[in-house]
């Protein structure tokens, strides 16, 4: 199932999964109640339970693609950081602050074979 959508700059084709996917990391990114990779995690899980009970009110999605959520929004993450880094020279002083740490947590995150916050949840 494909779906045409348009979060914020966002314009893809792609899988229904993948639009709730972007709609969590969003929620991880802006409303966690802390930093820490648990309360990410614990967060990510409510928001997908509260979320996904309103969702099959009016939606139906096969268990097989809710359980790729969690790889779609790693996915998501992964493509942020991409997106960061396609605007820089090398030079870290033309980065936000918010993109240094974003960017240093990615580059920790990949190297330590780990998915990014609130992505470690089973479906």
């Amino acid at each position: 199932m494909y779906l045409m959508i348009s979060l914020f700059d966002d314009s893809i084709y792609g899988w229904y999964a993948l639009d709730i996917a972007i709609a969590a990391t969003h929620a991880v990114w802006w409303g966690s109640p802390a930093d820490d990779r648990k309360s990410k995690n614990e967060f990510t899980k409510q928001f997908l339970k509260e979320f996904l009970t309103g969702y099959f009110k009016h939606n139906d999605l096969d268990t097989y693609w809710v359980r790729q959520i969690p790889m779609f929004m790693d996915y998501r993450n992964i493509c942020s950081y991409f997106w960061w880094l396609n605007s820089w020279d090398g030079d870290e002083s033309r980065l936000s602050e918010f993109q240094q740490t974003a960017i240093t947590q990615a580059i920790n995150l990949i190297h330590n074979g780990q998915m990014f916050d609130g992505c470690d949840i089973q479906l």
